[in-house]
């Protein structure tokens, strides 16, 4: 095969089969690779999802003739993004990682497909999970493996102070972008609306308390709410950094053990104050420095007062937010040395 000429092609790329992926997104910007997302392109609905693998395809091969990448990372679910990206990798000799999700390995549409992951993953430099406990049984099917908790999101000091600043600084007059906390102390709940989400919990928490929660996220349902709910829908990415910034507390809340939240990072590279489930998984990575409860609205509300009324949490984070940096940028520069 010949040579192609060093000035033709890119670093790398990280490509995921999703339309908006603030992991993938982190770790090119880490890296300095491409960013490549690939929506469905009007196959929005889950049983819809397969009809878009041609049109994916497509687009996933032609990144990568165009590109010549030096190397990639390809983020699973589906495994059909790494299956396709493969024999193309292997003729441009560039190093293949997998960046494999929880839902690949955990999520019940994806469990039967493991063992396919494990065959790509025996064929690439690692697969990278987010856990040691996801780790496991890759290992024990001869998987390489790497593990990469989600990097921080880059925002430099001033940029959050000013961002902390937005809803304080805006009139009742100004529409959608007003606080819509009237005053009141601001809780943000970062939600994806998945099954895993105890949102009707969440709402009746709400109830009756002297403060505002906003619900973030597209509802998959209807879901009645007291008048200090509000349901913010889809944000774009500033309307979204800037609430969070501006919340007092942030809270990301699942039912589902060996799961790391991308809100929960968010609210960490924000130093803001944050009410996690009480998980495994998300109490051995974040230790004392926030606030766990249960996923039923008496225990997240007392959850919520109690963060609100800590004149430490916010600086509890701020420690997390740096040690997390620290450690994440170890774990990226592993990576790398693998994928040179």
């Amino acid at each position: 095969m010949r040579r192609v000429p060093p000035r033709t092609r890119s670093r790398g790329v990280v490509i995921a089969w999703m339309p908006v992926s603030q992991r993938s997104s982190t770790i090119a910007q880490r890296l300095g690779f491409d960013l490549v997302l690939i929506g469905r392109s009007g196959f929005r609905r889950a049983w819809t999802a397969p009809l878009a693998y041609p049109w994916s395809a497509i687009r996933t091969i032609a990144t990568l003739v165009r590109r010549r990448p030096r190397a990639a990372i390809v983020a699973a679910p589906p495994f059909v993004a790494a299956l396709v990206a493969l024999p193309f990798l292997a003729a441009l000799r560039a190093p293949l990682a997998i960046d494999a999700h929880t839902g690949a390995l955990l999520d019940r549409r994806w469990r039967w497909s493991v063992p396919i992951l494990a065959w790509l993953g025996r064929r690439s430099v690692a697969v990278v999970v987010t856990l040691p406990s996801l780790e496991e049984p890759l290992v024990a099917l001869g998987v390489p493996t790497l593990v990469i908790p989600d990097p921080l999101p880059r925002l430099s000091p001033g940029e959050r102070a000013a961002e902390r600043r937005v809803t304080a600084d805006r009139g009742p007059t100004d529409g959608p972008a007003a606080d819509p906390a009237g005053g009141r102390p601001s809780v943000v709940a970062v939600c994806g609306w998945g099954l895993d989400e105890p949102i009707d919990a969440l709402v009746a928490s709400a109830e009756g308390r002297p403060w505002h929660l906003t619900i973030t996220g597209r509802p998959s349902r209807a879901v009645p709410t007291p008048p200090n709910v509000r349901l913010a829908g889809f944000l774009d990415h500033a309307a979204y950094v800037a609430l969070l910034a501006a919340a007092d507390v942030v809270v990301v809340l699942t039912e589902r053990d060996d799961t790391l939240l991308s809100g929960a990072w968010e609210a960490i590279a924000l130093e803001r104050p944050l009410v996690l489930s009480g998980t495994r998984a998300l109490r051995s990575t974040f230790a004392e420095e926030v606030t766990y409860v249960e996923p039923d609205a008496a225990a997240i509300a007392a959850g919520i007062d109690a963060t609100l009324a800590d004149e430490t949490a916010a600086t509890r984070v701020a420690g997390l937010r740096v040690r997390f940096a620290a450690d994440n940028d170890a774990a990226l520069a592993r990576l790398a040395e693998r994928l040179r």
